[in-house]
């Protein structure tokens, strides 16, 4: 063919077409692509060739060479759909690193871009990404939603053969998500689907791949033959004996047949069977010095040989699986050793440095300070002659003074302190919405738009509310107001406790009043009571899985007891000590709510006790005789 930008171009698509034959391949054929758009001084065609690179890096998992290209490629002027197609490729990169933000970040900027061009067959590719991220969060469901979207997205492009490429990797994608949920059923249908599609193109790899992923959902389930079937399949289809598919279904062939030795009375021939297939995996995984894979293939071995008794033999594996592990170790940390070794030598020498000058400086301020003080002395002696005689009359007034001061400093303190308490997080929610709406309006689809609208409104009445309850608190300090008692329905604090934290959709409340009950008591003190507590659980069990809260009342005793549970990380007395002491410091990390408790509490004669245990929760309980 001619040099021109046609024959570049036949190059990339070679390059791209043995991303999953034959990286080596793809990489010289995009070598090719790049120095005839060089000489043709053609940026696209050189931005798709680093492109490629990447990809053909990517796959035989050198990552930071394929970001290398990546960036190259972006530093190019191009088309905003080979801009996109790049961005996508930086996420899968930051994707594997596990650097999630910076991946979510360049997906959805890839996104944004094919949105803005109506490149409707990027978009089944960036659902795709945005899934796998999710997915590596742990978010599973939306993980399962945009792999779905993918699928859509597929479809209405309706181009059997360009979607041949991607439909088997969100597949494969979906059927990794539902084995993740141990939801076997699902993932085996989505894995078997990929494989008839994957026929279709010939493409052995990718079906030695599902191949490899259905052995494992086999293991999953402890149906160890099938699982040792399917491997072997698997390894039958691999077009290189070397590769990666072919050392893990080695690996997991050896596992098969351990586990089915400790089921059948360590039965040895299943473990001579799991010996030799660790030992092909581990020839495989040495030759691509995957360290870690070496390892663990190590320790199994020292165990199989230890069921067999040859400890003398399951001692050596065990050393060498010690001797990968330490590497393992060393290579990752050494150079950061050296680096932080390196910057504390740097830091203790500024250090020192620092020290002297100080010194230096500081004999000659003393020197200074020497005059100044003697002469001060003189003033102040004159002063004090004439300041003897109104001592004792103006140090009265000034402890006067002082103590309205410091009573009106702590009123103004903790009135401070639980606007901040009580407001922060309503009025964040709110402008937490109005920057996404203003920003990033495309991301939120009418239903997304609606649901957080709901949100912000509700968040908005709950903020008004709540300043009606801190001003209430505020004029009972500063007035000294008294609380109005009357009987109030408990009914109805938990029905308003319930709306006021609406939001809150990922904490379940509970709320317990089988007889009915009322208290004589004020209405408003005891609903502020029941919303700073229920505040304080919810932010106690942000790291908890599954949070509960359970408000519940009774009679005892002709004695009425209101009490708050929940299943948060709990902690000690001494983190509940502002409840109960008024000299307590405003600001201390057992937050400002408990001040406003422990002075509403008080109003109304209530008496509140707190169980915690660490890692137990923790138990409130409102007394009212």
């Amino acid at each position: 063919m001619k040099e021109d930008t046609l024959k570049a171009t036949i190059l990339n698509q070679l390059s791209f077409a043995y991303i999953n034959l034959n990286p080596d391949t793809g990489i010289k054929y995009a070598q090719k692509s790049l120095t005839l758009s060089e000489k043709l001084e053609w940026q696209e065609g050189m931005a798709i060739a680093y492109k490629n690179f990447g990809q053909n890096y990517y796959q035989i998992s050198n990552y930071n060479q394929a970001l290398f290209n990546y960036n190259k490629a972006r530093s190019l002027n191009v088309s905003k759909k080979t801009k996109s197609d790049i961005l996508n490729c930086i996420s899968n990169i930051y994707m594997s690193q596990d650097n999630l933000t910076k991946a979510l970040e360049n997906a959805f900027n890839a996104l944004k871009i094919r949105e803005s061009i109506h490149y409707t067959k990027g978009y089944a590719q960036s659902f795709s990404t945005i899934g796998g991220i999710y997915y590596n969060l742990h978010n599973t469901t939306k993980a399962i939603t945009y792999y779905k979207k993918a699928l859509q997205a597929n479809e209405k492009f309706n181009n059997e053969n360009e979607n041949i490429g991607i439909t088997p990797r969100i597949l494969f994608n979906l059927g990794i998500t539902y084995s993740y949920l141990k939801r076997y059923s699902e993932a085996l249908t989505y894995f078997n689907k990929g494989i008839v599609y994957v026929k279709k193109s010939g493409d052995t790899n990718s079906k030695s791949m599902f191949l490899g992923a259905i052995a494992s959902v086999y293991h999953d389930q402890g149906k160890y033959s099938l699982a040792i079937q399917k491997c072997q399949e698997s390894i039958n289809l691999s077009n290189s004996v070397e590769s990666v598919s072919n050392a893990y279904c080695y690996g997991l062939i050896g596992v098969n047949y351990f586990e089915m030795a400790i089921g059948n009375n360590n039965n040895q021939i299943p473990l001579e069977k799991a010996k030799k297939n660790i030992l092909q995996s581990s020839v495989i995984y040495k030759k691509l010095n995957d360290k870690m894979h070496i390892y663990m293939n190590y320790e199994l071995l020292s165990k199989i040989e230890g069921l067999k008794k040859n400890y003398k033999s399951a001692l050596e594996f065990y050393k060498s699986s010690v001797v990968y592990k330490d590497s393992i170790f060393n290579s990752d940390n050494k150079e950061t050793i050296k680096n932080l070794e390196d910057k504390r030598t740097i830091e203790l020498r500024d250090k020192e440095i620092k020290i002297n000058k100080l010194t230096l400086e500081t004999k000659e301020k003393e020197k200074w300070y020497l005059v100044f003080g003697i002469s001060l002395l003189a003033i102040i002696g004159g002063l004090l002659f004439y300041q003897s005689r109104n001592r004792k009359k103006t140090n009265e007034k000034l402890q006067l003074l002082n103590s309205e001061l410091d009573k009106a400093n702590k009123v103004k303190a903790q009135f401070f302190g639980i606007l901040n308490h009580d407001l922060r997080s309503p009025v964040a929610n709110l402008i937490h919405f109005l920057h996404l709406q203003k920003d990033n309006p495309e991301l939120l689809d009418a239903e997304s738009r609606t649901r957080m609208e709901n949100k912000t409104m509700s968040s908005a009445e709950n903020l008004l509310m709540s300043m009606e309850d801190i001003l209430l608190w505020s004029k009972g300090q500063m007035e000294n107001f008294k609380p109005q008692s009357k009987n109030v329905a408990i009914n109805s604090l938990f029905e308003d406790t319930k709306n006021h934290f609406s939001s809150q959709e990922n904490v379940q409340l509970i709320f317990e009043n089988p007889q009915n009950i009322k208290i004589n008591t004020d209405e408003n003190y005891l609903k502020t009571i029941i919303r700073n507590l229920t505040g304080n659980a919810i932010k106690a069990m942000v790291n908890t899985k599954n949070p509960i809260i359970v408000w519940k009342i009774w009679q005892e005793n002709n004695n009425t007891f209101l009490s708050i549970s929940d299943n948060g990380s709990g902690g000690t007395q001494e983190q509940f000590k502002a409840l109960y002491d008024d000299t307590e410091a405003v600001g201390i990390k057992t937050g400002l709510g408990l001040h406003l408790i422990r002075d509403l509490a008080k109003a109304i004669d209530c008496k509140i006790s707190v169980d915690s245990k660490p890692n137990k929760g923790t138990t409130f309980t409102l007394l009212f005789k």
